[in-house]
């Protein structure tokens, strides 16, 4: 079966991935996802686009040494992020999908959820797709040209689009997965994106107070 069949016929293509549990055509769409985001990532890190980010003129107060460190930083972590965060994605929204809809008189196999909510990412493959050829221009244009700024919204508009539908996917992959209703599926998607939202939210904020200790730390070894 052709992942690609889930955008023209999205029901009867998530039934037979939840009823035969193709958790390999799953882990496939989820691996072409983290491979074409990492190519975009790549191509981000070396065309200058994260690295624009900490322009010295932005931060005055932290020493440019530092301030390349963290550059470096963010560019070893982007690519990192790209790969690593599909999977664990992957399977934190099919964990959690999976013990929510049990509350629900949920009763089919992890394996078949696993399958779905892979083969769920293909607007997100399309969405990567999509994102190399954009960041290629943002880099050869510079981070501070309107082609950017414009690509920026566009990525931005195409990725709440490409979200959404991954969501629609989740939910109806997860009531073929677990034999239960599509309004009892949304729920569970719901609880688990609130969960997956809540862990993104922490990480980010346990990265912030790092690098803030950080800089600190280094503003003040360097005070007369």
């Amino acid at each position: 079966m052709n992942a690609l069949a889930v955008i023209w016929a999205p029901k009867r293509s998530l039934s037979l991935v939840a009823e035969e549990r193709r958790v390999l055509l799953g882990f496939g769409v989820v691996a072409t996802y983290a491979a074409l985001q990492l190519i975009a990532g790549v191509v981000d890190v070396l065309g200058g686009v994260t690295a624009g980010t900490f322009d010295p003129e932005a931060f005055p107060g932290v020493p440019p040494d530092l301030l390349e460190d963290i550059s470096q930083g963010s560019g070893v972590a982007t690519l990192l992020g790209a790969v690593v965060s599909p999977f664990i994605g992957w399977a934190v929204v099919s964990l959690l999908m999976q013990l929510v809809t049990r509350f629900f008189g949920g009763t089919g196999p992890l394996s078949g959820m696993f399958a779905v909510v892979g083969v769920a990412a293909v607007p997100l493959v399309i969405l990567a797709a999509i994102k190399i050829p954009t960041t290629g221009i943002q880099a050869a244009t510079g981070p501070d040209s309107s082609a950017t700024a414009i690509l920026d919204l566009l990525l931005i508009l195409l990725a709440i689009a490409a979200y959404a539908w991954n969501i629609a996917l989740v939910i109806i992959g997860g009531a073929f997965a677990r034999r239960v209703g599509y309004g009892q599926s949304a729920g569970s998607c719901a609880i688990s994106c609130a969960g997956v939202v809540g862990l993104i939210i922490l990480v980010v904020l346990i990265i912030g107070v790092l690098v803030a200790v950080l800089v600190g730390a280094t503003g003040s070894s360097g005070t007369p």
